[in-house]
C-alpha cells in the first residue's frame, strides 16, 4: 500500500462523513490509518466522525493522538480541551484550552469560542472569577455573543446567592 492508498481511503472517508455516514467515515478512516498510523488529517477527522457520534471518549484518543503528532498545531488543542469538557475533565480542559489560547491569533472566530469555553471549565470548577474574566474578553471582541453573555449572568447570580 501505498501513500496514494492512504490519501485515497482519507478522501473516501471525507466523503461519507459530508454525507453523514459516520460509521462508513470510520471504517475508511481506519483503512488509512491501518496504512499509515501517522497520517494526521486522518486521525483529526476521525476525532470529529466520534464528535458527530457523540463518542467523547473515542474522539479524545484521536485528538490526543493529533496533539501528540503535531503539537505545534493549536487547533488540535482547541478539539482536545472541548472533548474534554463533554467529558467532564474540567481541570483538563482549562488547561488544555490555555495553550491554545496562548498559540492561536486573537482576531479569530475559534479564539472567542476558546475563551468561553474555557469559562466554562473554570465555572464547572467553581472558579468564577476566572471564569468571568475570560467571559468579559470574550464579550468584548464579539458584544453578541449570546453563549458568554448568558453564562457571565449565570456566574453573577452564583456569586449573588453566596455572599
Amino acid at each position: 500500500m501505498t501513500r496514494e492508498d492512504v490519501e485515497m481511503f482519507y478522501k473516501q472517508a471525507m466523503t461519507y462523513l459530508a454525507e453523514k455516514e459516520v460509521k462508513k467515515a470510520i471504517e475508511f478512516f481506519n483503512k488509512a490509518l491501518e496504512i499509515d498510523d501517522m497520517y494526521l488529517p486522518a486521525w483529526n477527522d476521525l476525532g470529529v466522525a466520534f464528535l458527530e457520534l457523540e463518542d467523547y471518549d473515542q474522539a479524545l484518543v484521536c485528538f490526543q493522538k493529533v496533539v501528540l503528532l503535531e503539537p505545534g498545531v493549536p487547533i488540535s488543542f482547541y478539539n482536545k480541551g472541548y472533548v474534554e469538557l463533554m467529558l467532564e475533565r474540567y481541570k483538563d480542559s482549562v488547561e488544555t484550552f490555555e495553550i491554545f489560547l496562548e498559540n492561536y491569533p486573537q482576531k479569530n472566530d475559534f479564539y472567542k469560542y476558546a475563551l468561553y469555553l474555557k469559562a466554562r471549565g473554570h465555572y464547572n470548577l467553581n472558579e468564577y472569577e476566572e471564569a468571568q474574566k475570560l467571559l468579559e474578553t470574550a464579550i468584548k471582541k464579539d458584544k453578541t455573543f449570546k453563549d458568554a453573555r448568558d453564562l457571565y449572568i449565570t456566574i453573577l447570580n452564583e456569586v449573588k446567592k453566596t455572599n
